[in-house]
């Protein structure tokens, strides 16, 4: 595919001016999440070191989103790559059960005390490289709209990764896997009526994986009554609601907020956006709101922009990945969903998440920047 793009005389990669808009407004969450990240683990003992720690995975981060824009999206559709990254993944989600336990969950690649990244993140993107390469490969040779031949496949390999998350366990992420599937396989094409079968297996798992486990269970209740319990079960969307509340329109300043002083629990992290709306305020919670907004807008802007079909999928499979788990965790810190433990992207503490969020940035770049130097190929 690479060798017939270039045969159709379309530019060099060198020539292409990169859709800067996008990649300011990626930077620009980026150094914001280095400021709110040191502001919001103020009340840790450490701080100094998270600042340091998060300034090196947000340098790690761009050096992806730089190398990654300069790479030929076309690569990522050749079987051995797909391939070949969907089994690193299954390597690292089976050797986080050989790392220690943190806060009892195996997601972590520990060596000497060290975390060297959560490769149920790196599994996200893989999921989304794979379904685009194979819907687009289903689409070609007409058998899209078959249940077994590109229904099945596509969810034994989203459950493979999902039944390794799940077993960490990390419930949230695992949701995400399955939110992914669905948006891709519907915007490809595949037929409604298909998608609906898994309702059922849904339900079942739902059951299973929260209703039979107490503490996810109390987590729902927690959400559905909030006060029920703030002492203890809703002591953590309680603090949150506390935080948001407490901002108002203009916040308290930026470093002068309260609930972060060991009120908060993982202020720095999962909840780090109720950080910035008791410090920033309406204010500020609005404009990071309006830049995944406008986030939203350049990637679907690439997504349509796409000169060919994987090319489609694939920014709009990272598009949905990044703006997908911004909402959740916002929703999360609103209390609009039961709490779970989502980063934010860009913004929360966290180098797996950081540098997969930017290498995705780095992708769509590519794409955008493909289909401005060259005819649009109408995906149907």
């Amino acid at each position: 595919m690479i060798e017939q793009a270039a045969n159709q005389g379309f530019e060099t990669l060198d020539q292409i001016r990169w859709d800067l808009w996008m990649a300011a407004a990626a930077i620009g969450l980026l150094f914001f999440g280095v400021v709110m990240v040191y502001s919001a683990s103020g009340g840790e003992r450490d701080t100094e070191q998270y600042l340091i720690t998060q300034v090196q995975w947000a340098g790690l981060a761009l050096l992806a989103m730089a190398v990654l824009m300069r790479v030929d999206y076309h690569f990522y559709s050749r079987p051995a790559f797909v391939y070949g990254f969907f089994l690193v993944c299954v390597v690292l989600l089976i050797a986080v059960f050989f790392s220690p336990a943190r806060n009892g969950a195996h997601r972590w690649i520990i060596i000497r005390q060290r975390s060297w990244g959560q490769p149920s993140e790196l599994a996200k993107m893989a999921l989304v490289v794979f379904l685009a390469w194979f819907l687009n490969q289903r689409h070609g040779q007409g058998v899209l709209h078959r249940f077994a031949e590109t229904v099945i496949p596509a969810a034994v390999i989203t459950g493979v990764l999902a039944a390794l998350i799940i077993k960490e366990p990390d419930l949230g992420t695992t949701a995400m896997l399955g939110l992914i599937f669905v948006v891709m396989l519907f915007v490809a094409g595949v037929p409604m009526r298909h998608l609906l079968k898994f309702v059922p297996v849904v339900l079942i798992a739902g059951y299973y994986f929260v209703g039979r486990v107490p503490w996810r269970w109390e987590r729902i209740i927690a959400f559905l009554d909030p006060e029920s319990d703030p002492r203890n079960k809703s002591y953590q969307v309680v603090q949150s609601l506390i935080a948001v509340g407490s901002g108002g329109v203009h916040g308290a300043g930026l470093g002068q907020g309260k609930q972060k002083l060991l009120y908060l629990p993982e202020a720095q992290s999962d909840f780090i956006f109720a950080v910035v709306a008791e410090e920033l305020g309406l204010i500020g919670t609005v404009t990071v709101v309006l830049v995944f907004a406008f986030l939203l807008w350049r990637g679907l802007r690439a997504c349509h922009r796409a000169p060919d079909r994987f090319g489609y999928l694939l920014a709009f499979g990272l598009t949905a990945m990044i703006i997908s788990q911004a909402f959740f965790n916002i929703s999360v810190v609103l209390s609009l969903a039961p709490t779970k433990g989502i980063p934010l992207p860009f913004i929360s503490a966290g180098g797996s998440s950081l540098v997969v969020t930017l290498a995705a940035v780095g992708i769509l770049l590519n794409i955008s920047e493909w289909g401005r130097a060259r005819p649009k190929i109408t995906v149907k």
